[in-house]
């Protein structure tokens, strides 16, 4: 304990340091003491930097688990720990996950008090203030609140004005009522619209199919987002094309004038994020750095267009007489819309400005941001401009792009001991019965791909939510479907609800889930 002491008090110290310039006269200035510790922290290599962030980690789980409040020295110790991580962001030279702290990121962390401590005027310290030390998952339970807190509001005013009689709006809920196949987005997009006119879309959401008597408690939810989507991002559709190559959906360029159509896309996958759903599509980390309004460039081209980026990368290690061999100018060819090729140049005068060795780095830069900002700037403000109506709260600034990706599309780290442990069972299985054991005996065998089809099969999506397999909403609910061995599994993936027959032996059941899970088809499946 002496020790711990007497680190809080050494880094009670150090935060407590004068930011301020020092006069050395003559108008020489030396830097404050933190930005000399500062510059102290980006010279160390990892050891160093893993070595201290372990001790201020261990300090504050231990101080934590053993004080239950948020003493004096955790808050000087997280604000040391803060000095570190930035140094960290510009050397890089330990992984972000070291700053996550154990305690913090425990389920039994009073995250709505955090939360409540952050947003209340006059309270200094929250770990909400240093979000760094949150997890992906602790980050988007406090997005979450943040979220409920704005559906509260959007409810409370909603039953206010009808209860004031100052409207003639009753309904406390997004509700939409959308029809089957082909009028699905139609229906959607013009019930958005109108939400959109009205300021409902920070209602909670409710889908109810057309003819259908299907009660919304999550599972149509999830139908919806999962059948709309399929439509949004078909090709034919014209908005977005998809990579082969990649995997990727991307905007498509064009001159085609579909600002509206953008802008109600980025409200439903904003909305998607607000309901707490995933969604079944691909976009590269780039769309997601933009989103959060950082800055992009030719390191960002590599994962949308690999051999457009190789290529350049190739070109600025030419030597110069390779260079001027190649005849190249700052105008390149691009798609106009329809499927004719147009000349666009990269700068001013760009026709008549020849690539040199001296420029040749500036025409990667140019061309990368054609790639993913210039030649797409129209379609991404209007998907942006719908996005942000739902998703421009202060929570959001607390993901890193990788982790906005991870939040809106899930993870691709299967689980299964943590989806095993969660799971619930009915019709006469519990997690002793025979069939359940051989069950869960025969998906540990699963290999990586199988395991993936297996998720696919049981949820309609391959990629794990951000909470991970023991947070799936509904829970995963593995029930008895008689004792036929003829029989598949089937499941019901709006519920997260696999059907099991008992089988009489491993092997049968082996052999009938892999039937099932080898023919299971559908949007989003790689």
């Amino acid at each position: 304990m002496e020790c711990q002491h007497l680190l809080a008090c050494l880094a009670g110290v150090l935060v407590d340091l004068p930011q301020r310039s020092i006069s050395l006269g003559k108008g020489m200035y030396k830097a404050g003491y933190q930005q000399q510790l500062q510059q102290l922290f980006l010279s160390w290599k990892a050891p160093e930097m893993r070595r201290v962030v372990g001790l201020l980690q261990q300090y504050i789980t231990l101080t934590l688990y053993q004080q239950q409040a948020i003493t004096h020295g955790v808050t000087v110790a997280t604000k040391l720990l803060g000095l570190l991580h930035d140094a960290n962001d510009t050397s890089g030279v330990v992984d972000i996950c070291e700053f996550y702290n154990d305690a913090v990121n425990e389920p039994d962390f009073n995250v709505k008090e955090d939360y409540r401590r952050w947003t209340e005027p006059g309270i200094e310290f929250s770990f909400c203030h240093h979000p760094w030390v949150y997890d992906p998952a602790s980050k988007s339970r406090v997005l979450q609140l943040e979220n409920q807190m704005q559906q509260f509001q959007a409810f409370e005013s909603s039953m206010m004005r009808a209860l004031m009689g100052g409207s003639s709006e009753v309904c406390p809920f997004l509700l939409l009522k959308v029809r089957r196949g082909p009028y699905l987005l139609s229906d959607t997009l013009l019930q958005i619209n109108n939400a959109k006119n009205n300021g409902n879309l920070k209602k909670p959401l409710k889908v109810k199919f057309v003819g259908e008597d299907g009660v919304d408690e999550g599972g149509v939810q999830k139908e919806f987002f999962q059948l709309l989507v399929r439509q949004c991002f078909n090709p034919e559709f014209g908005m977005f094309v998809y990579s082969e190559e990649t995997h990727l959906h991307w905007f498509h360029a064009s001159s085609m004038d579909l600002d509206t159509e953008f802008e109600l896309i980025g409200i439903l996958i904003g909305l998607a994020i607000y309901n707490s759903h995933i969604l079944e599509f691909q976009f590269p980390v780039v769309l997601y750095k933009k989103l959060m309004g950082q800055s992009v460039g030719l390191e960002d081209l590599s994962e949308l267009h690999p051999e457009v980026s190789n290529s350049l990368k190739k070109l600025t290690i030419m030597s110069e007489q390779e260079i001027e061999s190649l005849g190249l100018t700052f105008q390149i060819e691009a798609e106009g819309g329809f499927g004719e090729r147009i000349p666009v140049d990269l700068i001013s005068n760009g026709s008549h400005t020849p690539v040199t060795a001296h420029n040749v780095q500036q025409y990667a830069e140019e061309y990368a941001q054609h790639l993913l900002v210039r030649s797409v700037s129209r379609q991404f403000s209007a998907f942006k401009k719908g996005f942000d109506r739902l998703c421009s709260g202060r929570a959001l600034q607390f993901f890193r792009p990788v982790e906005l990706e991870q939040l809106v599309c899930g993870g691709r780290v299967v689980d299964l001991n943590a989806l095993q442990a969660a799971t619930h069972y009915d019709d006469g299985y519990h997690e002793h019965s025979t069939a359940i054991k051989w069950f869960w005996e025969v998906v540990h065998a699963l290999d990586d791909d199988q395991q993936k089809r297996l998720l696919f099969f049981i949820t309609g999506s391959d990629r794990v939510p951000i909470k991970g397999l023991g947070h799936l909403s509904p829970p995963f609910v593995i029930s008895r479907n008689g004792s036929e061995d003829s029989r598949l599994p089937t499941a019901h993936t709006c519920f997260n609800h696999l059907l099991l027959p008992a089988y009489r032996d491993k092997e049968t059941l082996r052999q009938r889930l892999l039937l099932a899970i080898e023919n299971a088809e559908g949007f989003g499946l790689l």
